[in-house]
């Protein structure tokens, strides 16, 4: 039987050198094959040689020689003809791309030739994972961010499902002064994972994964994962409408008076809607007066903040102070703080798939106050995003209010 194969590390998962935590519950088979090792294996196991590879493909022989060889990195298209001929399933294409490759529009030239030949050695060889490679993860980390911003959730999951794979190798291996790094990054990706499923409402697996970034945060000492970790686990409360464990979770996220301005932000707002959704009103103005006052502690130092929070600014608490009062029932304040918050957001960010939601929060307080030729407008305006991401869920909630 053939084993599941793993795009990021180039092996497959199988019973040879286990290695514990794998999110599939598998084992791993340790070394990884590089394109030109699993090129010539498949060449002898058909009993291929040069000069007739060559003439199949077509290609010239001395350029092919040097791709079997390692000595010259195969273009996309060789790679999927070389996977084609050899029935190879597409391992040579996973290899070619190999180690954390991610769609390019993210990267803007940010990773470096160099950065791309860390990743792959790490991942061949996570024993080896020096601080170097833990900048390059960040670097490609911080682009996946960018890019969910742009294309929504989906798109992205299985990418970065698998290069959880791979990262969790590189924490098993970690050790000396380099463990907390590579620690410190790899909760930051389950984290992003956490909420990618999260969006998808796969609730069950973003709080699982969000488990793992709390137990990876503590380990590296990182206060402010930690913190964002519990208060994202507040959200997926939220999303099941469990009101109770929401406002609990978020004021857990707040008891460690170390975190930072812009983390404890998040967690009051949080909080701060629970006790709307519950209809404390008195309540629900204390916690964003409080949420307001430490956004702006966190604008005025936005160097102190970590980078998983980039897009939390003054705009979004104000999206947020509108759905609270959506929830309390004061819609015409609502609209108002909610197109404020939304008209003061890049145009990037504006047609993002999260901050549709709250346009959809428009649409309910504009329908509350019989204002329905506008709650059309914006409806129709939510109903073209989803279709141009092919967000499914976010189709769902429009089809809802249709």
């Amino acid at each position: 039987m053939r084993l599941p194969w793993n795009p990021l590390c180039g092996c497959r998962l199988g019973n040879g050198n286990a290695y514990k935590g794998h999110p599939g519950g598998g084992t791993g088979t340790g070394e990884a094959m590089t394109f030109a090792e699993k090129l010539r294996e498949l060449m002898a196991e058909r009993g291929l040689s040069l000069r007739e590879l060559s003439r199949t493909v077509p290609y010239d022989k001395g350029n092919l020689s040097r791709v079997i060889n390692g000595h010259k990195r195969p273009s996309e298209k060789l790679a999927a003809r070389l996977d084609d001929i050899l029935n190879a399933n597409g391992e040579l294409v996973a290899l070619r791309s190999s180690s954390l490759s991610l769609d390019r529009r993210a990267l803007n030239g940010d990773l470096t030739p160099d950065d791309e030949e860390r990743l792959i050695q790490a991942a061949r060889r996570p024993g080896r994972t020096d601080l170097a490679v833990v900048e390059s993860l960040s670097t490609i980390l911080a682009a996946q961010r960018r890019l969910e911003d742009v294309i929504g959730s989906e798109p992205l999951l299985k990418t970065v499902g698998a290069q959880l794979t791979t990262v969790e190798r590189l924490v098993i291996e970690a050790r000396g002064r380099v463990r907390p790094r590579v620690l410190d990054i790899a909760a930051q990706w389950a984290q992003f994972d956490a909420w990618l499923h999260a969006s998808v409402r796969r609730l069950a697996k973003a709080d699982q994964l969000y488990d793992r970034a709390i137990v990876w945060a503590t380990e590296a000492g990182n206060a402010d994962m930690v913190a964002t970790a519990f208060n994202m686990k507040g959200h997926t409360a939220w999303l099941r409408r469990d009101v109770a464990p929401m406002v609990g979770l978020s004021e857990a996220a707040q008891r460690d008076r170390h975190t930072s301005p812009g983390v404890r932000a998040l967690a009051v707002q949080q909080e701060a809607r629970g006790l709307a959704i519950l209809g404390d009103a008195a309540s629900t103005d204390r916690k964003f007066d409080e949420a307001r006052e430490l956004t702006t502690q966190a604008a005025e130092h936005p160097e102190d903040e970590p980078p998983w929070i980039y897009f939390f600014s003054p705009d979004m608490l104000t999206m947020q102070h509108g759905r609270a009062y959506r929830y309390l029932g004061r819609h015409a304040k609502a609209i108002e703080l909610l197109t404020a918050g939304l008209d003061d957001l890049s145009a990037e960010v504006r047609h993002s798939e999260w901050v549709a939601y709250y346009r959809l929060d428009q649409v309910r307080s504009l329908r509350a106050l019989h204002e329905e030729a506008e709650a059309e407008r914006i409806l129709g305006e939510v109903a073209g995003l989803a279709e141009r991401l092919g967000s499914a869920r976010l189709a769902r909630h429009v089809a809802m209010l249709r």
